[in-house]
């Protein structure tokens, strides 16, 4: 009976490892996968259009976006028809790409908090993440440790 056990244990393992590749969905409808993303930091921030705080840190995350850097995506937390995302995109004047939705297997967890902001390496591993509002010192830290 272990060996069996064992064996099940084993399968179960070699099946969990394997899953749809992380890809995600823009509100334009282009699709793109994190493995796009090679070789670059990205940061990537959820955010919905009833979070104040998430409204107030958009001009920190434009600001990153438009330099040369990580590469910077906004996922929305609420399930909203393209064109009602395209427009709150024009509407809060955001320069990065705004997601529709993630599906695969990212290196984090959808959050629980808004916004949350993840920031992957150039490997496609989480190396950090920052709940609650970002501040200018939380991206100058990330620029000094990160990316500079």
């Amino acid at each position: 009976m272990g060996k069996l056990r064992l064996l099940f244990l084993t399968a179960l393992l070699a099946l969990a490892g394997c899953g749809e590749p992380a890809s995600l969905t823009l509100a334009d409808g282009r699709q793109q996968t994190l493995n796009d993303f090679k070789g670059n930091w990205l940061v990537v921030n959820y955010f919905a259009e009833w979070c104040q705080p998430c409204l107030r840190e958009l001009p920190l995350l434009n600001e990153l976006n438009d330099r040369q850097g990580p590469k910077v995506l906004a996922v929305s937390f609420d399930a909203l028809a393209p064109e009602a995302l395209q427009a709150l995109g024009e509407r809060h004047q955001m320069t990065m790409p705004v997601v529709a939705s993630l599906s695969g297997l990212w290196p984090f967890e959808s959050p629980r908090v808004l916004p949350t902001t993840f920031v992957i390496d150039p490997d496609g591993q989480l190396a950090e993440r920052h709940q609650g509002e970002l501040k200018a010192e939380d991206i100058i830290r990330w620029r000094e440790k990160y990316w500079e």
